[in-house]
């Protein structure tokens, strides 16, 4: 199916996982002195901020997949992979009062998706995200040097039906075990030395700052039960991620809707868990020179056939992307991004993805598309044409909206030009 094939009479449309293709790798310019690693920590102290994450950081011993906790697991980690060449001196469990830098990771937010029963196998299908920042701070200017946003993506099966006492364990695993496929510490031993980190090879810093909902979006929102600051949240850290991610470059963080430490607007919590106090404070974070805003524009569910044990659905759905300028407020990207997905509910055999959850890792999946689009000029043209993905039970198309390929990829190049990048990189 071809662009302008599709959909035509509905005005809205939704999304597909699209492989990631690598450009060559950005040479990573090194800090001048050695990073001090200092562990990992909850950013807000709220007892029922990520529960299932905050139970993980206190499994020890029998209770840890690992046998130990989840900072020591990754301390051993980092202590055993080779960082030369990567333009950090890191120091995992280093006994020194003091050094220039810290390196340590904050987690900002997780999410239970699904927890899928397969009654066939004798198993059950878990999809979660965990996120967090990697920052870089200057312990003798005391400020942060750069902040990298970070997801953690777990698909995968567990014997026996659903189990809500098993998803710490889990959460542990998508945390710190190397292997765990999409984990966070597979990022901090193999990505994270794709990133620019010193200052002088620094472009513009881009923040989400936005998150919208269209007239359209709210009556829909309404009509599925949808708590539009929570969803606002949950968008907006999965853009954060997305952007930093595919583009592989520092930004700001998000700002919660619903942050209870207000602070965390202009400043961030730093924890340092390993080695002796290299920091314990909070930190002004850097000012936006970029503004990025999503506008939802709607969705729906569509019912295309049902019998007593199946209905097929069609969900269609729109978003919008500004990227603006924050001291002219003049904007250089402005494009909307249409996609459809064909799905088989079974709601009797509890084989259903929760509809809320579904449309998250839609539009998830949606800004994945557009940020890679960025970034390649061959998904650029993908994306311009549309996508059309299979899966078993389910056939996703994704599709830019814009009616100029000129100007299109000419505002994804602006966007590209301005993030941080080696010379020649």
């Amino acid at each position: 199916m071809l662009r302008r094939d599709f959909f035509k009479n509905t005005g809205l449309a939704a999304s597909a996982y699209i492989g990631f293709v690598t450009q060559s790798q950005v040479a990573l310019a090194g800090l001048p002195g050695t990073v001090t690693w200092g562990g990992v920590y909850l950013l807000e102290e709220s007892p029922d901020f990520m529960p299932f994450t905050r139970k993980a950081l206190q499994l020890t011993g029998n209770e840890s997949p690992s046998g130990e906790s989840a900072n020591r697991t990754l301390v051993k980690e980092i202590k055993s992979t080779d960082w030369e060449n990567t333009g950090i001196d890191l120091r995992a469990g280093l006994k020194k009062k003091v050094t220039r830098y810290g390196m340590v990771f904050g987690l900002a937010a997780e999410q239970v998706l699904a927890s899928i029963h397969l009654p066939q196998i004798s198993a059950t299908q878990y999809i979660l995200r965990q996120i967090g920042y990697v920052i870089v701070y200057d312990i003798v200017e005391r400020r942060i040097v750069s902040c990298i946003a970070v997801r953690g993506r777990y698909l995968d099966e567990q014997p026996g039906a659903p189990n809500k006492e098993i998803l710490s364990t889990l959460f542990f695993n998508l945390l710190a075990q190397k292997n765990q496929r999409g984990s966070i510490a597979s990022f901090m031993l193999e990505k994270i030395r794709e990133y620019p980190f010193e200052e002088k090879y620094q472009g513009n810093y881009f923040q989400v700052d936005g998150i919208k909902f269209s007239e359209l979006s709210l009556l829909h929102a309404e009509q599925l039960s949808v708590d539009t600051n929570r969803y606002a949240d949950e968008v907006g850290f999965a853009a954060t991620t997305a952007f930093s991610e595919v583009l592989q470059c520092p930004l700001v963080p998000y700002r919660k809707v619903s942050a209870v430490n207000k602070n965390l607007i202009s400043e961030m919590k730093i924890v340092s868990t390993s080695g002796e106090s290299a920091l314990n404070t909070t930190l002004p974070l850097k000012s936006a020179d970029c503004g990025i805003q999503i506008t939802h524009e709607g969705w729906e569910f569509q019912i295309t056939r049902s019998s007593d044990v199946r209905n097929e659905v069609a969900l269609v759905t729109r978003i919008s992307i500004i990227m603006y300028e924050k001291t002219s407020e003049n904007t250089f990207f402005n494009q909307s991004y249409y996609g459809r997905q064909d799905f088989n509910e079974l709601p009797q055999a509890g084989l259903s993805i929760d509809r809320v959850s579904r449309l998250f890792m839609m539009h998830e999946t949606i800004l994945d598309s557009a940020f890679k689009g960025i970034r390649s000029d061959q998904i650029r043209g993908s994306v311009y044409d549309g996508i059309e993905t299979l899966a078993p039970g389910q056939k996703t198309f994704i599709q830019a909206d814009a009616q100029n390929w000129d100007e299109f990829s000419a505002e994804c190049k602006n966007v590209f030009a301005r993030l941080p990048r080696k010379f020649g990189g």
